[in-house]
């Protein structure tokens, strides 16, 4: 399912989503903090960046600029 119509929000998405579920699987399923923190981290980078992108698509896009000016 996707939830962006820009592809590239939503290839980004779906890697932080991957992340996260290896994250959940190390911290949970599995018990290995070592790699539950290295997935954490990089979970934590990839929302990062998925904000930073989702911003600049607000700004330059514009079919968002209503919801801009809101």
């Amino acid at each position: 399912m996707n939830v962006y119509q820009e592809p590239h929000l939503q290839k980004l998405s779906d890697k932080c989503a991957r992340l996260w579920k290896n994250w959940y699987n190390y911290k949970y399923g599995l018990k290995d903090e070592k790699k539950a923190e290295r997935y954490r981290k990089l979970w934590g980078k990839c929302v990062e960046q998925h904000t930073k992108l989702m911003e600049e698509e607000l700004e330059r896009n514009p079919k968002y600029k209503k919801m801009i000016d809101i």
